[in-house]
């Protein structure tokens, strides 16, 4: 009886072992929960002149996304404001305080100026724009920081060799906004220019963010010949200018970066006959499995196709997740492991030694009933840091450590 007695003992004490092991996974290891922690750092529509919907509708959808694939998402958001230093300081202050697993915001090149505060906080940094200035070596840059698109002097030089090379221009007009992205760009196009003599910028126009009116940038460039433009602005300026091009019968290809599409998205413009656009990652035009089912999932939600910026915010938030997933919380740790593993989303990412992620530029064209037509892919490459203009590099890109949330 009492033998009986000690193996019925036996088998509660290995039912209740195996229950435990069951729970606690592998040598007792405790079940990670899958939460994650996200601030987002962007304006959305009513927020200021300058603001557009597709950051926080990629934020919105990449949130349901995670919450179906069983994270639980607290996702935050303090917006900044692209044309203004301080208030980007504010916001990042609110950054801070909320100590996220990663963040994604500074939008423009100007925020940059809070990058030392950026780097001495140690969080995991997703920027939504890439100045020469924020590479991992840079003033304003540092190994917490990662750019998710192409330098902007990536995008520069794409837009100025297709005009130069593909389109055979041979008398090339620049707009510019009157803001470093604005004046470095410039710089890289006419260097890029001088690769083709054939290619001559005859007149460079420039023009402040909130311009509402360029005829005089427009009849600059009328009187001057040109037989095409390459525009380096933002987009309400940019839908302003294109406008008042049409008004004024200059019909000549206006080649255009992000800011272009955007004035497209808005509906500033409307006839898109004589517009090339220079994006890093156009999902529509992407042909991957994940790019076709965000492309479509985005449409059905909120009714108009995403763009480079959408993408980027969907994916940071899975990209920085699939980190957290792998290493957990722990600040330091999540930067590495971005650093070290590509990501595959509907664009794609691999840091390289400046820590900029974007590996890609599109050329397209838009058709009549508004949807795009590939033109060209650049493979995005590497640029030492000597070579870019506006990086100003320290002596290493460093990050101050944070402790393990």
């Amino acid at each position: 009886m009492r033998k009986l007695k000690y193996v019925a003992i036996a088998c509660v004490a290995a039912a209740s072992l195996a229950s435990f092991a069951a729970i606690a996974g592998p040598a007792g290891a405790a079940k990670k929960a899958k939460a994650v922690h996200i601030v987002g750092n962007y304006e959305k529509v009513g927020e200021s002149a300058q603001a557009v919907p597709q950051f926080e509708d990629g934020a919105q959808l990449a949130v349901a996304d995670l919450t179906k694939q069983g994270w639980t998402v607290n996702y935050e958001r303090f917006p900044g404001q692209s044309v203004s230093v301080p208030a980007e300081q504010v916001a990042f202050e609110k950054v801070k305080a909320a100590n996220p697993d990663f963040w994604v915001g500074m939008t423009a090149s100007q925020q940059f100026a809070i990058a030392p505060d950026v780097v001495a906080s140690g969080l995991p940094t997703f920027t939504l724009a890439s100045p020469a200035t924020g590479i991992k070596t840079a003033a304003q840059g540092g190994a917490n920081m990662f750019l998710l698109r192409p330098l902007n002097d990536t995008t520069a030089k794409v837009a100025t060799d297709y005009a130069c090379k593909v389109l055979k221009l041979k008398k090339v007009g620049i707009l510019a906004v009157n803001l470093p992205f604005g004046t470095d760009s410039t710089t890289v196009a006419k260097a890029t220019a001088a690769e083709t003599p054939s290619c001559q910028i005859v007149t460079v126009q420039t023009n402040g963010y909130a311009d509402a009116d360029l005829t005089q940038q427009v009849l600059a460039f009328k009187n001057a010949g040109v037989d095409g433009i390459v525009g380096f602005d933002y987009p309400n300026p940019f839908g302003v200018f294109v406008k008042n091009m049409q008004d004024n019968g200059v019909n000549v290809p206006i080649i255009g970066g992000a800011s272009l599409g955007l004035a497209v998205d808005a509906k500033t413009i409307t006839n898109t006959a004589n517009l090339v656009g220079v994006d890093d990652c156009v999902p529509e035009l992407e042909k991957s499995k994940a790019a076709k089912t965000f492309t479509k999932d985005f449409k059905a939600k909120y009714n108009y196709s995403p763009n480079y910026s959408a993408a980027q915010v969907y994916d940071a938030f899975h990209y920085g997740t699939k980190a957290v997933e792998a290493v957990g919380t722990d600040h330091a740790a999540i930067i590495k492991w971005i650093a070290a593993n590509p990501y595959d989303g509907v664009c794609t990412y691999k840091a390289d030694k400046n820590n900029v992620l974007g590996r890609s530029v599109t050329v397209f064209k838009w058709n009549t009933d508004g949807s795009k037509k590939l033109l060209k892919n650049y493979v995005s490459e590497y640029i030492p840091p000597a070579e870019i203009v506006g990086a100003v590099t320290t002596v290493a890109g460093t990050t101050a450590t944070t402790a393990a949330k």
